[in-house]
């Protein structure tokens, strides 16, 4: 396995890393014949930062976000480092890593619905996500910082609303409780799993803008998952690209939009509609990602890529740079960046 070195990611220096992820693997089924669905991830987000995660349903985004929680479901199986605060992640306890998760580490899922409880007020719900991480403070204490919360994440008379049911409040309302829940703690990392699929585009636009200036103001890092190349534009610093359970691509925002090298990041560039060209003709992506117990041998990619030679069917590419740290796993990386 390719052992990518932390200091060979995009932008900034070793020092400033919040989280280091080195050779993580999720995998079940049985020892003698697993279905791995993360497969030898190399990460690291530095404070304050957005890192962008992109890839199709099915590669393994969500499964990444839910190692770092410690939330993988079992009988899956988790090995690798997951490096935060000093320590591995992957050998704390439960009690140690229930201590870590929602205060250290906080957790946007894509649709707040599934993180509140209809049967509960909102207020309540956030009063009770500190109350895990601070038995000491009082209840009017709480109520306080959790109205705090609210109106940092811009609900409107945050003290009314306080009282309120899930189902009174709209569905950007809802996005913006369970932001309010996560930084209540004051994480410092974020992870945001396609915070605003299910919003409508200006709500949608309402909470990217959020966020950017939650992290301006907490000093926080993001991770941001998601399958819409244009939040990521919008949003991150540097973009990690994954398909079929491993990463393909590894750069900062700009060099990937500017110069991207893997067939399948081309593919999905080649997808957006542009405004400026009249005419345009989208290209897609013949077939889809497959399925973790029939990965083909070599490259993941080599059954749907354009550029498919006959060594993609038998050797894995590695991550690595060619010439400076945008990092690629890719034995015929187009030169002209345009699929043919």
């Amino acid at each position: 396995m390719h052992d990518m070195t932390l200091s060979s990611s995009p932008g900034g220096t070793d020092e400033e890393i919040i989280l280091a992820i080195k050779n993580l693997r999720v995998s079940f089924g049985t020892e003698e014949h697993p279905v791995v669905i993360l497969d030898d991830i190399n990460l690291a987000v530095r404070r304050g930062e957005t890192l962008g995660i992109v890839g199709e349903s099915g590669c393994g985004k969500s499964m990444l976000s839910l190692a770092v929680m410690g939330l993988v479901p079992p009988p899956g199986r988790t090995t690798g480092v997951i490096g935060f605060g000093g320590a591995n992640l992957l050998a704390h306890s439960p009690a140690r890593m229930r201590a870590v998760r929602g205060n250290k580490i906080g957790m946007v899922f894509q649709e707040p619905m599934t993180s509140l409880n209809p049967l509960l007020r909102v207020g309540f719900q956030i009063v009770e996500a500190m109350r895990v991480h601070d038995r000491a403070s009082s209840n009017q204490t709480l109520k306080k910082r959790a109205i705090a919360a609210m109106e940092q994440v811009r609900i409107p008379a945050a003290a009314q609303r306080f009282d309120e049911y899930p189902h009174q409040l709209s569905g950007g309302m809802r996005q913006r409780i369970a932001i309010a829940m996560v930084i209540a703690c004051e994480p410092d990392i974020l992870i945001a799993d396609e915070p605003t699929t299910a919003l409508d585009v200006t709500v949608q636009a309402e909470i990217l803008d959020l966020l950017r200036e939650l992290q301006r103001k907490n000093h926080m890092a993001i991770i941001l998952i998601t399958h819409d190349l244009g939040v990521v534009a919008q949003m991150a610093d540097n973009v990690a690209v994954m398909y079929a359970g491993q990463l393909i691509e590894y750069t900062a925002c700009r060099a990937l939009f500017d110069d991207p090298r893997h067939p399948y990041t081309l593919g999905l560039l080649g997808s957006i509609p542009r405004m400026e060209e009249e005419e345009t003709r989208l290209l897609a992506i013949e077939g889809v990602v497959p399925p973790a117990a029939q990965m083909p041998a070599g490259c993941r990619f080599h059954p749907r890529c354009v550029f498919m030679e006959q060594d993609c069917a038998h050797r894995r590419p590695l991550l690595a740079s060619q010439r400076d740290a945008h990092l690629t796993a890719c034995f015929h990386i187009p030169l002209s960046g345009e699929l043919p």
